[in-house]
């Protein structure tokens, strides 16, 4: 069956999927006045080089079958749970429906699944989970 999740059609086919999540600048990044190199739209992620210099690189867009914006456009509430205050704001609510469900959904069915978070140490695993 087909659904749609951030308004793109999503297979159900019980395959493998992929997402990704750009989540917000820590208190360190933050410090450091670090600038994003990250848009999103849609399934498609685009890298930008942000550097000002000669020798700058092309952006590269890569295509998956979520990509999720959690840098900003979000308020928090008294539990620490981050909101959207913009439309293209995912919220944790907003990555179970379109990726966890499906997992838990077919665990319940008695498939074997497997979520699988992977980057660098502070890159949002556990921010995602």
């Amino acid at each position: 069956s087909v659904f749609t999740c951030q308004g793109w059609p999503c297979a159900m086919d019980g395959g493998v999927k992929v997402a990704v999540r750009v989540r917000p600048f820590n208190d360190r990044e933050i410090a450091l006045n670090a600038v994003c190199c990250i848009e999103m739209a849609g399934p498609s992620t685009t890298i930008n080089d942000v550097k000002t210099a000669e020798g700058k690189k092309e952006p590269k867009t890569f295509t998956f079958d979520f990509s999720f914006w959690s840098h900003d456009s979000f308020g928090t509430d008294e539990n620490g749970y981050a909101y959207p205050v913009g439309s293209n704001y995912a919220d944790q609510k907003q990555v179970f429906e379109c990726v966890g469900k499906e997992v838990l959904d077919n665990a319940w069915e008695g498939f074997h699944v497997c979520l699988f978070a992977y980057g660098q140490t502070g890159a949002g695993k556990s921010y995602s989970m």
